[in-house]
């Protein structure tokens, strides 16, 4: 058996909010399924804008101590 730790990054998940939008906008989805669709989309966009706003933070943090 692998020993290998497989990990989703962050890039992942900006890509399945992607795929998510891609797949609503070409109905993909059945009316029924669309609030939990959109709970997990709130979700990961709720997020992926915390780490984008971490990862601002700390650039601009290092830039100071430059």
């Amino acid at each position: 058996m692998n020993d290998t730790t497989q990990s989703v990054s962050i890039t992942d998940l900006a890509v399945i909010k992607k795929l998510i939008e891609v797949a609503c906008s070409r109905g993909a989805f059945q009316a029924g399924e669309m609030q939990a669709v959109g709970s997990v989309y709130d979700r990961l966009s709720v997020f992926l804008d915390s780490v984008i706003k971490q990862a601002e933070q700390a650039t601009q943090q290092g830039e100071q101590n430059d």
